[in-house]
């Protein structure tokens, strides 16, 4: 198998599709400043994946806000933090501190991801009950599955009518790992097909909603009080892509499923408070800074790609951006304080 890390994604070969990728990425570099634009490149030609898969996303939000019409200051020195965030951008009397984030999901973390969903899937098909396996930490190479699934199997025996939630931890060749395992009684079903066990496990979903949310905390911090709007932009590349619902997942909470105590009524679903807008602390929103999360995909069609983004703006932030400044860009905002609607349409 062809080791395709970093530049090589868009010079492996000469199929015209990835050529004109190529070329298009080349032109927004000639569109950044001169004194920023040799780094740029170096991280662009880079043989590794992480730099130029974030190189390529401050390209596309530095080519979309100059095609707008918006002035851009890269990396501006931020009063009072040696932290320089990527982009300050403005329009008109509109300001906007932009910082951008692409996350990687590494070759070994999906690997561990791929075991644990067949692993699911398995255990569902022979319990008869719906299973969620999610990893709390990195899983030892060597790790037979097998020891997880008579774990939980123990585990399924003693209660067969209610939800079980546990976390498994345990030590493999000295090195500690940890699970969060979900199993659902018999004959209960999810509203939504494919929501758990079968052959669309919770696995993957559960593990990338995380890495969001891991990824989002480590830019909302940054700098302290911030006294003008605060966006977020994420790239969401690896071996399984960022979906709707992974995104939904990491900024309202993670996905958990309400079974009736008595009588065989419908299993519903409810959100935990760990999201990264939902989530308190000391009676306060804890990321009320941070005034939206954009996400960004760049998809391959047949013969050519197109660039998608779409925008959460956080209901509980203290500074809002105003939705009219992306126009035509797809956004979930606020309404009527009690519920968040798809305005200018609805990602896939």
């Amino acid at each position: 198998m062809w080791d395709i890390r970093g530049w090589k994604n868009l010079t492996v070969h000469d199929d015209p599709p990835l050529v004109v990728a190529k070329q298009e990425f080349l032109s927004w570099l000639a569109e950044v400043p001169e004194s920023n634009r040799s780094a740029w490149e170096e991280r662009l030609k880079s043989g590794l994946d992480h730099p130029h898969f974030s190189v390529r996303l401050e390209l596309y939000l530095h080519h979309y806000f100059r095609s707008n019409g918006w002035h851009i200051d890269i990396e501006p020195d931020m009063l009072g933090s040696p932290n320089k965030p990527d982009f300050r951008v403005s329009h008109g009397k509109d300001y906007i501190l932009v910082e951008a984030k692409a996350v990687l999901e590494e070759k070994s973390t999906a690997q561990q991801t791929q075991r644990l969903r067949q692993l699911a899937d398995n255990l569902t098909n022979k319990l008869s009950r719906y299973i969620i396996i999610q990893p709390l930490s990195d899983l030892p190479t060597s790790l037979s599955t097998r020891k997880i699934r008579n774990q939980v199997e123990q585990h399924a025996k003693t209660l067969t009518d209610e939800v079980l939630e546990f976390d498994l931890r345990d030590v493999h060749l000295k090195t500690p790992y940890s699970l969060k395992v979900v199993i659902l009684p018999k004959g209960s079903e999810p509203d939504e097909a494919g929501g758990v066990g079968g052959t669309v496990s919770d696995v993957h979903t559960l593990a990338i909603g995380r890495r969001i949310r891991d990824a989002l905390e480590q830019k909302a911090g940054k700098y302290g009080d911030i006294d003008v709007p605060f966006l977020i932009a994420v790239y969401g590349k690896g071996e399984f892509p960022v979906k709707t619902r992974d995104e939904v997942d990491a900024l309202f909470g993670d996905r958990v499923f309400l079974v009736p105590t008595k009588g065989r009524g419908a299993v519903t679903e409810s959100r935990k408070p760990n999201g990264f807008f939902t989530s308190m602390q000391d009676g306060t929103h804890r990321h009320e800074q941070v005034s939206a999360v954009l996400f960004y995909r760049f998809k391959w069609l047949d013969d050519n790609h197109v660039h998608q983004i779409h925008i959460y703006h956080n209901p509980f932030a203290q500074r809002i951006i105003n939705t009219n400044l992306f126009p035509e860009v797809q956004q979930m905002v606020p309404h009527d304080d009690e519920k968040m609607i798809w305005i200018n349409g609805e990602p896939e």
